[in-house]
């Protein structure tokens, strides 16, 4: 989801670890090496293609600029990025001394990326409000200094170091609002007996309301509204909005709503808990779905502390599904 080197805020009901927003670079390693500055003035970074399509990035000399350089290459007409919309973006990245590139979901086998807009969150703080202001269908060529790119991050990818400049290119596919919400229509008695009901408007955060009884010892997953966007697949980067509680106390471990910002993520890669990656693979975009996880659909016999979760307790979720984008 700048995956591996973008997130600092890790959503507990997602992750096995801790992924979140940002490119996926193609590999990392924790080496650093120390450059040369060059002398002279600065050169520039330009791209040529059209949206949608490989960009080719030309570095006119060896000095790159001190500061950040944000370029509007072609804008579009969608709604512009606010602060705490999700973008979902396809990106490039190299650096400005190799020009092999160390990020690239323009590719056939790479999902694109979902990434935070102005939250603080990102790790390459350069990045944080690149974006804002931008409309969707926009490509936008990024060039952050090592202060605002790398300097700080202990992982890189292979063939970059904390010295270098970072030349990245975003396509802004598609950007999420923090009250998005499903645009789904209601399934009849989706409410089962013995399952929480589930209740509140689609952009606000819903109402789970868990029965006094025994919670369900399989995995359990029912639609609330029934979306009729694309049907979200295996190794699709999906845009949602979540609520997370503790089946025997009722109390909420996790929420995106009260964030206020939508998250993403590749569904059943293995990248979430059991219960996401196959309760969320064949769900229709614009639905709305509760979740039951037992134990060993959720984070199994070592619980997850930090979030109060046991290693015996059983999750509801509802999550609604606001987007899938495939390779």
């Amino acid at each position: 989801m700048l995956r591996m080197i973008a997130a600092t805020v890790c959503a507990g009901a997602l992750a096995v670890g801790c992924s979140s927003a940002g490119p996926h670079p193609t590999a990392s390693s924790t080496a650093s090496s120390t450059a040369s500055a060059p002398t002279g003035p600065p050169g520039t970074a330009s791209v040529t293609g059209a949206f949608g399509t490989e960009p080719t990035v030309t570095i006119s000399n060896s000095q790159p600029p001190a500061t950040t350089q944000v370029t509007v290459v072609s804008k579009g007409t969608g709604r512009p990025l606010k602060v705490g919309d999700l973008a979902v973006v396809d990106d490039y990245g190299r650096t400005w001394r190799n020009a092999t590139s160390f990020q690239d979901t323009f590719n056939a086998t790479t999902p694109p990326d979902s990434l935070p807009v102005g939250t603080g969150t990102l790790g390459l703080p350069g990045l944080d409000k690149a974006l804002l202001g931008v409309p969707e269908g926009s490509r936008v060529l990024v060039v952050l200094p090592p202060a605002d790119g790398f300097a700080k991050v202990t992982s890189l990818p292979t063939g970059v170091s904390n010295t270098d400049t970072a030349v990245f290119v975003f396509d802004v596919r598609a950007g999420f609002a923090g009250d998005a919400g499903p645009t789904g229509t209601a399934v009849t008695a989706s409410a089962a007996a013995g399952l929480p009901s589930v209740s509140g408007a689609p952009n606000v955060k819903p109402t789970i309301a868990i029965p006094k009884v025994a919670a369900p010892t399989t995995l359990v997953t029912s639609t609330v509204l029934q979306g009729n966007g694309r049907v979200a697949a295996k190794g699709d980067e999906v845009v949602v909005q979540y609520v997370g509680q503790i089946w025997a106390t009722g109390k909420e471990f996790d929420s995106s709503w009260s964030r206020s910002s939508p998250v993403g993520f590749a569904v059943g890669v293995g990248q979430l808990i059991p219960a996401w990656d196959q309760g969320l693979v064949g769900v229709k975009v614009g639905s709305r779905v509760l979740i039951i996880a037992p134990p060993a659909s959720g984070y199994g016999s070592a619980g997850q502390s930090a979030a109060g979760i046991s290693g015996t307790d059983t999750l509801v979720f509802v999550v609604d599904v606001l987007g899938a984008y495939p390779s």
